[in-house]
């Protein structure tokens, strides 16, 4: 990990976490979409996903089963 980022990882440590929290808030704001970027990629993403189902690709698992195998 770079030298800048541990400083200010450690730093941060020592915060209140509603500090902490916001500093994430603005971190992750720096690298990822907002606003109508995400909304059009999640869109995007729905309808991919829809049409996977659709067509087979992508088979649907009851939810019982899912959480039964990350429950033991």
């Amino acid at each position: 990990m770079n030298t800048h980022v541990e400083d200010v990882l450690e730093m941060a440590r020592t915060w209140p976490t509603k500090d902490q929290a916001e500093l994430l808030d603005a971190l992750f704001g720096l690298v990822s979409p907002t606003g109508s970027e995400l909304e059009a990629q999640w869109v995007s993403e729905c309808g991919n996903r829809c049409a996977a189902i659709d067509s087979g690709e992508m088979p649907l698992i009851a939810a019982d089963l899912v959480m039964a195998k990350y429950r033991s």
